[in-house]
């Protein structure tokens, strides 16, 4: 009997003590033994709480590190809208040297507040220096270099010296120049005799100044749809078959030979592989021979690009017959380098594998500025040094070529930044719909937590207050149950 009631005492007491302890934690689960279903359930949404939250963290960490890149691409936009207009209006013919060597000297200022606006830092981290977000990522040189000069088309211009070409046996147009990003550019020369020449580097044919400016116009009004060899003075070899394996290395592309031929030309045959290596193949193969592949100046100590004497085959002749030699036109200019690197910084939003595309909160140098210029060089800041070749020719009081590649530039490297910060807003925008989806988740994991371990404090309460009445019945009744001796069952 006395076992009996010692163990129906204790197990009342450890009733209350659940309670208390219960209304102390407000919590219903304290350990496994509580309840291990619903501990097991608990553990689960626990975890996903947990996760949860810290992928709101990584969210919120992200729009911050956004937000900063943002308003910074904001003010470079803003800058460079400034030199696009300053560079029309100096396009203007009726300005004078001295007008657009002052407005030279104001876009230089621009360009070099462009570059402070790109090395802008958060915490002592670089914004656009990728994931070396501790080296200042941009750097102007403080004197100027011969940076090659390069021919933009526009786009009648890209489309009539466009080149046929056959990928995989399927005709394609690919456009004139070499294409880098949304450029196509051929290589400014200057021949023996004084003038001003074109290389394509794609195909090796050189043009003259006034047949890409004007002369093809013509030829588009007599009815011819594409560029051909006899519209060149000649052709140079560009040699870039031995610059990759055979099998992925292109071959240099050709043209009709002449007007009647163009109907019926069916172009140079690529691989897939070989048409996606094309550009590469051609900087390395031939261009990276004369330009500096790291700040667009000249590849070694005493070679002159002026001097390059590069001639066609069969040589091309001049006015009075004599055989022409071309080299490579430069324009002194500062140049800006990237000591950043090419990865993006990461904060995971959602479960599972990470996506550089869709969990990037970054912008580097290449994203913002370009990975490359048609010399090969110029990575992550291919924009810059375009926009600065703007403002040297505006110095030397270049009107004409303001009037067609200067403001082509300059147009093509606001809109090139412009496009990275409408990307930036969309990966903005996609982070703030997923802080929201994952607050209205948090609500759900709330619940779940709230049922399998929330405490209803009224009916708790009344439990708890049972609990201690039937304990304290239980020891005032004790002297009456308990027998004190053997005596009393004999009485």
């Amino acid at each position: 009997m006395v076992g009996n009631y010692l163990n129906a005492i204790n197990g009342n007491y450890q009733t209350q003590a659940k309670l208390v302890e219960q209304n102390a934690t407000q919590q219903l689960l304290n350990r496994p033994s509580d309840n291990p279903v619903d501990y097991c359930q608990y553990l689960t949404y626990v975890n996903n709480d947990v996760v949860n939250n810290q992928y709101i963290d990584n969210a919120k960490n992200g729009l911050s590190w956004m937000k900063g890149t943002d308003n910074a691409l904001t003010n470079i936009v803003s800058e460079l809208r400034t030199v696009v207009q300053q560079s029309n209006q100096a396009a203007n013919g009726t300005n004078t040297l001295s007008d657009n060597q002052a407005t030279a000297k104001q876009l230089m200022a621009i360009m070099q507040q462009v570059v402070d606006q790109a090395n802008t830092e958060v915490g002592g981290r670089y914004l656009f220096a990728g994931q070396k977000d501790r080296t200042m990522p941009f750097k102007m040189s403080p004197n100027t270099v011969d940076r090659g000069l390069a021919k933009t088309l526009d786009g009648p211009q890209s489309a009539f010296f466009g080149k046929t070409v056959t990928i995989n046996g399927v005709p394609t147009k690919e456009p004139g120049g070499l294409q880098i990003g949304s450029l196509n550019q051929m290589l400014s020369m200057t021949g023996s005799d004084g003038n001003t020449y074109y290389l394509d580097p794609s195909t090796g044919y050189v043009f003259s100044k006034d047949f890409v400016q004007n002369g093809y116009k013509d030829k588009l009004n007599l009815g011819q749809t594409q560029v051909t060899a006899a519209d060149a003075v000649g052709r140079i070899d560009i040699n870039t078959v031995a610059v990759l394996p055979a099998k992925t290395a292109p071959p240099i592309l050709n043209l009709p030979s002449d007007a009647a031929a163009v109907t019926n030309f069916k172009g140079s045959s690529l691989t897939t592989d070989q048409a996606n290596t094309f550009n590469a193949s051609v900087q390395k193969g031939f261009i990276n021979k004369y330009f500096d592949t790291i700040n667009g100046g000249l590849t070694q100590a005493g070679l002159d690009l002026r001097k390059t004497g590069l001639a066609t085959e069969p040589a091309a002749k001049d006015a009075k017959g004599n055989p022409l030699t071309f080299s490579f036109d430069t324009v002194a200019q500062h140049v800006v380098t990237y000591m950043g690197d090419d990865n993006k910084i990461s904060m995971v939003k959602v479960s599972g594998p990470t996506n550089v595309v869709c969990d990037g909160v970054s912008a580097n140098g290449p994203d913002v500025f370009g990975n490359s210029d048609i010399f090969g060089t110029s990575h992550g800041t291919a924009v810059l040094n375009d926009l600065l070749t703007v403002v040297a020719q505006m110095n030397n009081g270049n009107q004409k070529w303001l009037s067609s590649d200067g403001i082509h530039l300059a147009n093509a490297g606001h809109d090139r930044v412009l496009q990275e910060q409408t990307a930036l807003a969309a990966r903005n925008q996609a982070y703030d719909g997923t802080i929201t989806t994952m607050n209205q988740q948090n609500l759900v994991i709330q619940q779940d937590l709230n049922n399998v371990n929330g405490v209803n404090v009224p009916k708790l309460m009344t439990k708890l207050i049972t609990a201690q009445t039937i304990y304290n019945m239980s020891l005032a009744i004790s002297k009456d149950v308990l027998p004190k001796s053997i005596a009393d069952y004999l009485r």
